[in-house]
């Protein structure tokens, strides 16, 4: 039997909100506490994952035009990590990088009576229907319905709350509406800190692989660098300036293997 989500269906201005009450349930019982690394396996037949399951579910009738302009991004950004999470256990039976590629172009979800993939959330709803780093074309039709349903306005840092399970993800965020802005800003400032690497005295800056992939959401390589040093502390900060512009950007790799709990060593 499937487990409620904790309002009944007809209450659909809460729906979101208990998707966030799901998510944080998941993270509390299932992830380290950097909410980095997941026990998958007990995710998988848990209480915790039937709820997220049902509030999914729930959203199939969800009324877009309820979700206020603030809190369109961080509702998109918890339905995506919701579904990677409810959905995980194909993920920890993937091979290959194509499997994984092929996880998040699969559609999986109905939203508002719309069907969509992972890719079609990240990029369609959250870029603003751009296209996936590697592919050509935009993941939606400009006659598309869906398209009347992407957030106003766009914002960088969602990179740094979308979560996909692997060693590289950022680690999982959950978001709330009108906090979604500090709590976005929170998530780019503790992920650059956590990965970015200074060398050679402010030379070269190495930073995660994403800000390759979609240098042109921060507005090339020159905004790369503009973000990721509004965003480290203050030491690393005053080696770049020392440098007067004359700094190195290096990407790092990025690792699609699953970040299991057992991993961590949690």
């Amino acid at each position: 039997m499937r487990a409620p989500c904790l309002a009944p269906r007809a209450i659909l201005d809460t729906v979101d909100k208990q998707l966030a009450e799901a998510l944080e349930a998941v993270k509390a019982k299932h992830f380290d506490a950097a909410g980095a690394a997941c026990h998958f396996a007990g995710l998988a037949v848990s209480a915790e994952r039937a709820r997220l399951a049902a509030c999914l579910e729930a959203l199939g009738s969800f009324q877009f035009g309820r979700v206020r302009i603030p809190a369109q991004s961080a509702f998109w950004i918890n339905v995506f990590n919701a579904a990677v999470l409810r959905d995980a256990a194909e993920l920890a039976h993937a091979d290959s990088l194509r499997q994984v590629e092929g996880f998040f172009e699969r559609t999986r979800l109905t939203v508002g009576g719309q069907v969509f993939s992972l890719d079609d959330i990240e990029h369609g709803m959250l870029r603003g229907n751009v296209p996936k780093y590697g592919k050509f074309g935009a993941p939606m039709k400009r006659s598309d319905p869906r398209l009347a349903y992407v957030p106003l306005a766009f914002d960088e840092r969602i990179h740094f709350a979308l979560y996909s399970a692997c060693r590289s993800s950022p680690p999982l965020r959950v978001l709330h509406g009108e906090r979604a802005d500090a709590e976005l800003e929170a998530a780019a400032r503790d992920h650059v800190r956590a990965t970015v690497r200074v060398k050679d005295d402010g030379a070269r800056v190495k930073v995660p692989r994403v800000f390759r992939w979609y240098a042109g959401d921060f507005g090339g390589e020159s905004g790369v660098l503009d973000f990721v040093v509004a965003h480290l502390d203050d030491a690393a900060v005053e080696l770049i300036d020392r440098r007067r512009g004359r700094v190195r950007v290096q990407y790092l790799d990025f690792d699609w293997t699953l970040s299991r709990k057992d991993w961590s060593g949690d």
